[in-house]
């Protein structure tokens, strides 16, 4: 098909004008949508194309720092550019046909606390329009101020399945009936002794939704309390400081795939971070699929790792490598080692290490001798043995005669 040529009002060939009104649509679906929209003042070949977009594509994404930054030079003009940008997302939503939206993106900054309603207004003005997939990033600057709480319509709306907040608002209830998905990102929780915390973060959170991402980055001053309850779940993804007193019960029986991220606070310890981790790590232990971050294992100070199979011991050297700080082993399954060699790099801070249920077996002496060998700063190994054993004195030996020369101040318990 031939493509039609048209001169610019500057006598340049205009190759894009003539294409398909569908094709121009989902060209500008690429944009941010206030980009999309200043189009439609091109000419007037262009000036339906926008509404068309959203019919089309059925999502709106809308962002202030399009519109407000660096333009913003005086007070005044700052809310003048605004308030334009309210009436913008006010329009684009009114030119929406009932239930054609299915995704809505909002990006905005409000330091006006007495103007927020307007701000929900754009909320529960898009879930009017049946929306099933809502984001949300609220940044409020002038943080003396108490933030307010999310829209009603955003708690009884029955059409939302996917919900992304990302914001300043205050979540004050639980979660909806038919979502599947919730992220998480900074979010205040109303306190019932407090009118405002500001450090408050989520602590409760029950809902039969599938898939959960919690994503805290700003340090605390003072442990926080947080409970999930989602028996349905089979995504987590969660990072946040270990100041989170991890209160729950739940055990995920579903769960697929875990994303961890922890660390300790810029703050400082509180003395219940080994705690925290040790319920957030037995919630999880049917997960098919686990992903730590740096952080979860650099600040890692005993490890009590059980494992028979070889894929096991080949964590465990990744394990060791990837934690500087570990000075403390805790082994239990080498007696079903029989062909794995643990090999670590040097530079490991691994000053004890104990074994438990020790068989004697000759793969299980191999293992040990690795350990000695590698392990450069080793003060102690306990070995508590099986009621196999019968000759722990013979054992001792075994293992003294183990030891490298390097190594001779190191103190063997068999117990």
């Amino acid at each position: 098909m031939e493509t039609k040529r048209v001169l610019s009002s500057s006598g340049s060939i205009d190759s894009i004008s003539p294409l398909p009104d569908e094709l121009l649509s989902h060209i500008l679906s690429f944009l941010p949508t206030k980009r999309a929209a200043s189009t439609s003042i091109l000419s007037k070949r262009w000036r339906t194309l926008f509404p068309l977009m959203n019919h089309l594509c059925a999502s709106l994404y809308l962002d202030d720092t399009d519109l407000l930054y660096p333009e913003r030079q005086t007070e005044e003009e700052y809310y003048v550019i605004h308030n334009s940008f309210r009436n913008f997302v006010d329009k684009t939503l009114s030119g929406c046909n009932n239930n054609s939206l299915k995704k809505f993106s909002l990006t905005y900054e409000d330091d006006d606390v007495q103007r927020m309603c307007l701000t929900t207004g754009m909320m529960s003005k898009a879930l009017e329009q049946g929306v099933s997939d809502l984001e949300l990033y609220i940044y409020m600057p002038l943080m003396y101020e108490p933030p307010r709480l999310l829209p009603d319509t955003v708690f009884i709306n029955n059409t939302l399945v996917k919900l992304t907040l990302g914001t300043e608002l205050c979540l004050g209830r639980s979660p909806w009936e038919n979502l599947e998905e919730l992220y998480i990102h900074h979010i205040y929780i109303e306190d019932r002794d407090e009118e405002f915390n500001i450090h408050t973060a989520p602590h409760y959170i029950a809902h039969n939704i599938k898939k959960l991402t919690v994503c805290y980055n700003n340090d605390v001053q003072a442990p926080r309390i947080l409970s999930i309850y989602t028996p349905n779940l089979v995504y987590l993804d969660y990072s946040d400081y270990l100041t989170c007193l991890y209160n729950s019960e739940n055990h995920f029986n579903d769960l697929l795939e875990a994303r961890l991220d922890l660390a300790f606070a810029r703050a400082g310890r509180w003395g219940d971070e080994h705690d925290t981790c040790l319920k957030i790590m037995n919630s999880i232990t049917n997960v098919q699929i686990l992903h730590l971050s740096c952080f979860t294992v650099e600040n890692l100070a005993t490890l009590h790792f059980e494992g028979s199979e070889k894929e096991y011991w080949q964590l465990l050297c990744n394990m060791i490598e990837k934690s500087p700080k570990l000075e403390t082993l805790v082994l239990e399954g080498l007696y079903g080692i029989s062909d794995c060699e643990v090999g670590i790099d040097g530079g490991n801070m691994v000053k004890v290490v104990e074994i438990q249920e020790y068989k004697g077996r000759l793969e299980e002496l191999n293992q040990v001798k690795c350990f000695l060998r590698e392990m450069e700063n080793l003060e102690e190994v306990k070995v508590n043995t099986s009621d196999e054993i019968e000759n722990k004195l013979q054992l001792t030996n075994d293992l003294l005669a183990l030891l490298p020369k390097r190594s001779s101040k190191c103190n063997i318990h068999v117990l």
